[in-house]
């Protein structure tokens, strides 16, 4: 009888234990977007295959599409200070990738393959025209693969601090492939996300990211924050195929053979940016480089009139 009456207790304490995790995470869930920081009025859906996709237009000219970083706390809001320069003499397109910000988040592994498809499926169906390409941080990938897949759809690609080739190159191991399992679990996965995308971490990460942290820092990890969540639990599914190199791809190869004009821009003050530069220009001598002042991860939210300064001469 005691045996039955121990098993009986730890049932229940078992199940509250269950039943009070669910809770707080979906707490994390409504509390993250009650703030309300990517409300947009200038808004548009493009209906993908796999999910619709947010995305903005505004301007008039030359059409020129921007690309979030690949971060589960990204979003087209990265580029709100450069869309007001580039939309005086562009038209400007920044959308929000399948997984990210505003747009659906589908339970699947994400690819690099996906994403190519993706932007090239927008620049066919909603640009329609030969478009320029500003990527951020590790989306750089996305748009060498997508110029070398379909290469009469891109003008210039110009890369904010792109990932280091050897990042880029990492791949799904054992141990990746174990994580990335862990994430997608029901509840195990989703308290692992919140613990990974909370508010502490982020804001923690972002100020890392940049030179001078300032009185705009806190809206900008409000807009991160809010971001990561939006959609509730099905978020760690991107979260965890980035995380375990699933959106990584060797891109030597399609670098070298690439023919179009090409720009980095890097953030002088960033850490072995200049190291990063200089492999990109070995592997394609045709790349132009540029390095902006005061600033590290993101010179176009840090010094944004300096970087809008730049596209203009080059795009």
């Amino acid at each position: 009888m005691k045996k039955y009456k121990k098993l009986l207790n730890t049932g229940i304490i078992s199940s509250a234990v269950l039943l009070t995790t669910w809770g707080i995470n979906k707490l994390i869930f409504l509390r993250a977007g009650m703030k309300d920081m990517l409300f947009c009025e200038n808004r548009h859906q493009y209906s993908w295959r796999f999910g619709n996709i947010f995305y903005t237009k505004k301007g008039c000219g030359s059409p020129i599409l921007l690309i979030h970083e690949l971060k589960c706390t990204a979003s087209a809001a990265e580029w709100k200070s450069l869309i007001h320069y580039l939309s005086k003499n562009h038209t400007v397109y920044a959308l929000d990738l399948i997984g990210c910000g505003r747009s659906e988040k589908p339970k699947m592994t994400y690819t690099n393959y996906i994403y190519v498809q993706l932007i090239n499926n927008f620049i066919k169906d909603v640009i329609g025209a030969k478009t320029d390409v500003i990527t951020s941080g590790s989306s750089s990938n996305i748009a060498i693969m997508g110029c070398y897949s379909e290469p009469e759809l891109y003008h210039r690609i110009m890369m904010v601090n792109p990932s280091s080739m050897k990042e880029m190159a990492k791949y799904p191991k054992t141990n990746q492939k174990t994580l990335k399992y862990l994430i997608e679990l029901p509840l195990i996965g989703t308290t692992i996300y919140n613990m990974a995308a909370s508010y502490g971490r982020i804001f923690k990460e972002y100020k890392n990211k940049i030179l001078y942290p300032d009185i705009h820092m806190q809206k900008d990890v409000d807009t991160m924050y809010e971001a990561s969540h939006l959609g509730g639990p099905s978020a760690r599914y991107f979260f965890a195929s980035e995380r375990s190199y699933f959106t990584n791809i060797n891109m030597l190869h399609a670098l070298k053979k690439l023919n179009h004009s090409m720009y980095i821009i890097g953030g002088k003050d960033l850490k072995n940016i200049e190291n990063t530069l200089n492999d990109y220009v070995t592997f394609n001598p045709s790349i132009e480089t540029e390095l902006i002042d005061n600033c590290k991860q993101y010179p176009h939210i840090e010094q944004a009139e300096a970087f809008a300064s730049l596209c203009s001469i080059y795009l």
